[in-house]
């Protein structure tokens, strides 16, 4: 089963940066949610709040990262001491993170109409994965909301998109990896896949949220359409769900000319 794209995202919730191979290490995607935003008490911020956040655009190559917005772009280094850290929260974890300086969050915030810091995601930061790995391969997410990798399949939103009175792109459903299934949602059933040179397990169906009604290239909510006509044939309990959710095995390099196989 073919790749047809690859994404990172290097702050959370901002723009998609499209890339032709991605470095798997124990933390997912390299550079896939490095950074963050978050508000005065350290808390995550994301579209589901301000979905203007969805327009911030990005690069990172390997020196620096490029943020811009209103015409106006700066870069920052990767080469950072940390010497500032801040205490950050995402969903129930707490941990610490580099806090960058202050003349880009005041941009941000600036742009944005609120009162933001921006965070990196640092050397010395620590969020485990609760998975069942054994103890020598200790995977860690970074900002993500739960695991490392979200894997996408087009068949899935082919399907979708045929139950809908207007069609949406995949960048709705902001996915790591996307493949050419053979059928709609057959992701679901796999427990171990292995994609070039790294083998992914413990999966977990990805829930989606208001999000997905986010247009990503004007910030702006579109109605309550995809998650609605998605939550008619796609809801358990109380959870919508579309996609699934990885940890990597192993570290190693994907390129969009991999396949997706299926191991278990």
């Amino acid at each position: 089963m073919k790749i047809e794209e690859l994404f990172i995202y290097p702050i959370k919730s901002a723009r998609a940066q499209s890339v032709k191979d991605m470095k798997i290490t124990s933390e997912g995607p390299e550079g896939d949610r490095q950074w963050m935003l978050v508000d005065e008490n350290g808390k995550f911020l994301s579209q589901r709040t301000l979905p203007k956040i969805a327009t911030i655009e990005v690069f990172q190559d390997e020196a620096s990262l490029t943020i811009g917005f209103q015409k106006m772009f700066f870069k920052i280094s990767k080469n950072n001491s940390f010497k500032r850290k801040i205490t950050v929260q995402v969903w129930n974890d707490s941990f610490e993170a580099a806090l960058e300086p202050d003349l880009y969050s005041q941009g941000i915030s600036q742009y944005l109409g609120v009162n933001c810091k921006l965070v990196r995601y640092a050397p010395f930061s620590q969020r485990r994965v609760r998975s069942l790995q054994e103890e020598t391969w200790k995977p860690e997410v970074r900002f993500a909301d739960a695991r490392p990798l979200l894997l996408v399949n087009t068949k899935s939103l082919e399907d979708l998109n045929s139950r809908l009175p207007e069609p949406v792109s995949i960048d709705r459903f902001r996915p790591n990896i996307v493949f050419h299934g053979q059928s709609a949602f057959e992701e679901d059933g796999w427990s171990r896949i292995r994609v070039g040179e790294v083998i992914f397990s413990q999966p977990k169906k990805s829930a989606r949220c208001v999000m997905i009604t986010i247009d990503q290239i004007t910030g702006e909510k579109k109605g309550p359409e995809p998650l609605k006509t998605l939550s008619t044939y796609r809801k358990e309990g109380t959870g919508v769900f579309f996609g699934t959710l990885w940890i990597p095995e192993n570290e190693g390099l994907i390129q969009k000319t991999d396949t997706v196989q299926v191991l278990a």
